[in-house]
């Protein structure tokens, strides 16, 4: 028994099916572009393809995994993007989450009390902020299991410990601007049996607006060897200059030699480092200058009587001469007025 003739004069049953196993499905072609665009319906799209392949045939099924991979990473992404927006990448639980030479912001107020904030706010420092993070160490003075000693004996450690670091931490004084000051947290009573730390932090009455670190991580080597070989000389020579009027004689004799000491080891130092062709004429010249005030200081440490010694440190203590000092410090780059940043 012969079925229905086609006009090829052959019976085809499943004609219809058959042409359409080799289209593409149109709902496949539209769940990918969905997929692509990030279109919250593109898994709908791909479910009612899926369905129509299975009962009609045809090709999609790659489409429709594209699509569906296109997207999930839309999804991730925006999962991403919202943790980021509400957890926010600078802002920590508290200063635990702060590293040296951070600067941050805190609630109002907050740098005015010595109780750590709860939150604060990592900023980038050349934007307006509260502190600097200059370091941290425990507030303990032995061990951990020593008994809580009070927040006036507290604020003694802190106030010693945390200009210990401020002069690691700034080699420069000059470039603090003159409202720059010290401050610190302490730890409380609860705070001591679980993490007793004392933070160390510079502030300012209004906002700092750029970082305040000057010490080996933003330093050239050269601007580096120079502050500390003349640091110690700097600070010698002012508590001399301070002093000197009022100090008894022995105490004068001990500080001249401690200043005449401090003032050829700066020397040495100088002149054992390899300076930069465009720093060498400044050096070489507060070299000399040195040369010739040395005997003025072996002469102050022979000096038989009180008045003759004021008088032979004060002709010492004019060399070398400051505009030599500047001339160095405008070799270096380095501040040459207070608050000035280095350039």
């Amino acid at each position: 028994m012969s079925g229905p003739a086609t006009d090829g004069g052959e019976w085809e049953p499943w004609a219809d099916r058959s042409a359409g196993a080799g289209r593409t499905n149109r709902l496949a072609v539209v769940a990918f572009v969905l997929g692509l665009l990030g279109g919250v319906l593109a898994p709908v799209a791909g479910l009612f393809a899926l369905r129509q392949l299975r009962r009609d045939g045809g090709r999609g099924r790659g489409l429709v995994a594209a699509g569906l991979v296109c997207f999930g990473a839309w999804v991730l992404a925006g999962a991403v993007f919202l943790g980021v927006a509400l957890v926010g990448p600078d802002r920590d639980p508290g200063l635990r989450g702060l590293r040296v030479g951070d600067c941050f912001r805190v609630p109002d107020g907050a740098t005015a009390i010595r109780t750590a904030p709860t939150r604060v706010t990592r900023v980038p420092c050349a934007e307006p902020h509260d502190a600097e993070y200059v370091d941290d160490f425990p507030a303990y003075e032995r061990s951990a299991d020593e008994r809580y000693p009070g927040a006036a004996v507290l604020s003694q450690r802190a106030e010693t410990l945390c200009r210990q670091r401020q002069r690691s931490y700034v080699v420069d004084p000059l470039g603090l601007p003159a409202q720059v000051r010290l401050s610190w947290y302490l730890p409380t009573r609860v705070d001591w049996s679980t993490d007793p730390t004392i933070t160390c932090y510079l502030t300012a009455p209004d906002r700092l607006n750029r970082p305040l670190r000057m010490d080996s991580a933003v330093l050239d080597p050269g601007q580096l060897a120079y502050l500390l070989a003349s640091r110690d000389w700097a600070e010698v020579r002012a508590a001399l200059v301070a002093t000197a009027p009022t100090a008894t004689p022995e105490a004068l004799r001990d500080a001249v030699r401690r200043a005449e000491s401090t003032h050829t080891d700066m020397w040495f130092r100088l002149r054992r480092e390899n300076w930069p062709a465009p720093v060498r004429p400044a050096i070489e010249r507060l070299l000399t200058e040195m040369e010739q005030a040395e005997p003025s200081w072996r002469d102050a440490d022979g000096a038989a009587d009180r008045t003759k010694l004021l008088q032979v440190v004060a002709q010492a203590g004019r060399h070398p001469d400051p505009a030599t000092e500047l001339a160095v410090r405008q070799a270096l780059g380095l501040p040459t007025a207070q608050g000035e940043p280095r350039r």
